[in-house]
């Protein structure tokens, strides 16, 4: 079907969609017996439901994410904030096929449709609407859903289940910012809530807005609901203050709301690998950007003016500059990840270079989902390649294990690489923004973008911190770090003391 996204697209386009809906093949058994089992198969089960019904929504295998919107979808009695990526099927599971089934059996009273606007509202209602009225494998198993001359508008309409019980079911769409207080069906108030689309991205960026839709959610939508509630939000976090970031960390005057976050990816690998395997994720991502594939498909949200660090302040370097370029120091330092709850992380090594003017060149970056020892093996590599003075490595308590692995290398190649264990103290976090944030913006430090590891490490650190990898910036951290120190140190050029009256005499005469 295309995609509608408002309510005059939707009205201009309504009698292809009823055509559309119209041409779905029919049962071939249609025996009381057959309907049944088929009623009875799909009254727990979204995913049966979609594919006996609503066949062209559910060409391919369901993620096992999906299996979780199942669970989700019948908590009651408490806001649930569900945010997935783009594509991922949220917006029809939980606007359209959930809402759909609970009509189909008679599950629910009252049911509210929320978008930031009217208009994105009854875009909810109405898909709804043209089902009902137009889809001739529930009609066939289920019944007429609306009674003969009943003419339903697209934002209000009441929903007859068939059945003995002669159940009215309101459905509504309501703008966010309406007040839902008085909404009333029969004698029911509003159960079922799902809200979707709950701001643009202009929106998003206004304290104003973002502070009158928490409160519609919290004081207004909530309160009104009956008991056994089920409300749904489902959103993208556009920024760290956006809505949806906002009610899934709270704020001085509401708790967090439970929050499920549903990625493109998980520990580097698809979530859902038949519709996005990982071929397709990468040329999404170098289509839109590591900024907005960041947002759109890892839900990480973009921080306004507090990112720390910046797309634009990524400075690159040609090869073809270091032609002549002479450094002071070229090191490496390595984040190994050998701590047990390390297992899934980057084994990262950076290798950088500091000239006598202070501008550092990232040489080599190995930034991998690897072994321990392929990461000692890429150690060497760099070691042969560059030559660096001292090759650091972070001691996070696998020091012995490297240190066995060390010397194995070092039998079979003949010779050690100058590696250095480094202790830590300082939070990881801290250290990096601390370290980077002001060489990055600055431009001292250079990157080539064409490097695929480089490519990483520039993506973790446009990530970072709310990225699920800080291992490339860590390593980072920690060679910018050592060419800094000694650097400071050979521009001081001045002799040591640890008595100050002594070194005020070492240093008369400089």
């Amino acid at each position: 079907m295309p995609v509608i996204r408002t309510l005059k697209q939707l009205e201009a386009a309504w009698n292809d969609l009823k055509e559309e809906i119209l041409s779905r093949p029919l049962f071939l058994d249609n025996s009381d017996k057959a309907k049944q089992e088929r009623k009875k198969c799909c009254k727990n089960n979204i995913e049966e439901f979609a594919r006996t019904y609503f066949p062209e929504y559910v060409t391919k295998k369901s993620a096992k994410f999906h299996l979780r919107w199942e669970a989700i979808r019948q908590m009651t009695n408490e806001p649930i904030l569900l945010q997935a990526f783009r594509g991922s099927g949220k917006s029809t599971f939980f606007t359209l096929l959930d809402p759909i089934h609970e009509i189909a059996y008679g599950n629910r009273n009252f049911m509210i449709f929320s978008s930031y606007n009217d208009d994105k509202s009854a875009v909810f209602t109405g898909r709804i609407l043209l089902e009902l009225m137009y889809n001739q494998r529930l009609q066939n198993d289920f019944g007429e859903f609306f009674l003969p001359h009943q003419h339903p508008g697209i934002k209000k309409f009441t929903v007859y289940v068939p059945g003995p019980e002669n159940k009215k079911i309101g459905v509504r769409s309501v703008s966010i910012g309406q007040d839902p207080r008085g909404f009333v069906h029969g004698p029911n108030r509003p159960d079922y809530v799902r809200c979707d689309d709950i701001q643009s991205r202009k929106r998003a960026k206004s304290r104003k807005f973002v502070k009158e839709t928490i409160e519609w959610v919290t004081q207004d939508l909530l309160p009104a609901l009956a008991e056994n509630y089920s409300a749904i939000i489902v959103a993208t976090p556009l920024n760290t203050q956006c809505v949806a970031s906002t009610l899934e960390k709270g704020t001085d005057d509401i708790k967090p709301i439970k929050t499920y976050k549903f990625p493109a990816e998980s520990k580097g690998k698809p979530t859902w690998n038949e519709e996005f395997p990982a071929a397709r994720l990468a040329r999404i991502k170098s289509t839109i950007g590591s900024m907005a594939y960041n947002q759109e498909f890892l839900l990480i949200p973009i921080a306004l003016d507090e990112r720390i660090f910046k797309e634009e302040h990524v400075r690159s370097y040609a090869e073809e500059e270091l032609i002549g370029t002479r450094f002071a120091y070229v090191f490496s330092w390595t984040d190994p990840s050998v701590k047990a709850e390390e297992k899934h992380c980057y084994k990262a090594t950076v290798c950088a270079g500091i000239t006598n003017e202070g501008a550092i060149y990232i040489l080599k970056a190995r930034i991998r989902k690897e072994s321990i020892s392929r990461m000692v093996d890429g150690m060497y590599l760099i070691y042969e390649a560059l030559n660096p003075s001292w090759m650091f490595y972070e001691d996070n308590g696998g020091q012995a294990l490297l240190s066995e692995i060390f010397d194995a290398k070092a039998e079979r190649e003949g010779y050690h690489i100058p590696y250095k264990a480094e202790t830590n103290s300082v939070n990881k976090i801290t250290r990096i923004e601390g370290t980077l944030s002001a060489p990055i913006e600055n431009g001292v430090i250079r990157f080539l973008k064409k490097d695929k590891d480089q490519k990483e490490l520039i993506d973790q650190l446009l990530q970072f911190p709310d990225g699920e990898y800080v291992d490339g910036p860590d390593a980072l951290e920690g060679v910018v770090r050592k060419l800094l120190e000694y650097a400071r140190k050979r521009r001081a050029g001045k002799p040591k003391s640890s008595h100050e009256r002594e070194a005020a005499r070492v240093l008369e005469g400089y």
